[in-house]
């Protein structure tokens, strides 16, 4: 049966959201064809009508989540801008809340996917794209706070910051009380890289 374009991007689409959510929660790796496919509401076999092999789906999703959280960025700053706060630390606190830690899926993709895919030549260089994008974000940010700052080495130190924060508060999560610090240690110090 013959499916007309609309419908082709509606699946794409699903099977894209289906495996970001799902490769956050468990690894590219820890995810099955199937079971992404099961979740779109797709039959296995219609999954090559979309992509070529699970690393093109891997690093498609990967580079797609990034740029989508770009976008989210760039409307939470706007919305702390409208109430007369910090655009960049409204970025900085919503990327290290406690539910960033405690549901990979609603985290942000580097931390969840960013060690796996950095050892996938295929992968890595599409999430790098996407990391560009958030990258970006908050260059500009710092760019309007200090015009006079290296403000692309100022975005790398701080979502340096804020990555390195969020991994080592899911890795001691066995400690609440160390696991919060760590989220409170990263955001001060992204701050600060932006002061």
């Amino acid at each position: 049966m013959k499916v007309d374009q609309h419908t082709m991007a509606a699946h794409r689409a699903a099977i894209l959201d289906q495996a970001s959510r799902l490769f956050r929660e468990h690894g590219i790796d820890g995810v099955a064809l199937a079971d992404i496919m099961s979740a779109a509401g797709l039959t296995h076999g219609a999954f090559y009508g979309h992509f070529s092999s699970k690393t093109a789906l891997a690093a498609e999703t990967c580079r797609r989540s990034l740029e989508r959280s770009a976008d989210q960025w760039r409307g939470r700053a706007a919305e702390a801008r409208r109430q007369g706060k910090d655009p960049f630390s409204a970025i900085v606190d919503a990327y290290l809340r406690p539910i960033a830690r405690d549901s990979r899926h609603q985290s942000c993709a580097i931390a969840a996917l960013g060690a796996e895919a950095s050892r996938d030549p295929d992968v890595g260089p599409s999430m790098g794209m996407g990391v560009e994008a958030l990258l970006l974000v908050l260059q500009e940010l710092i760019a309007e706070r200090r015009p006079k700052a290296n403000a692309a080495e100022a975005a790398l130190a701080a979502l340096s910051a804020m990555n390195g924060g969020l991994t080592l508060a899911r890795l001691l999560a066995a400690s609440p009380k160390r696991s919060a610090a760590a989220l409170r240690a990263a955001a001060a110090l992204a701050k600060r890289v932006a002061e």
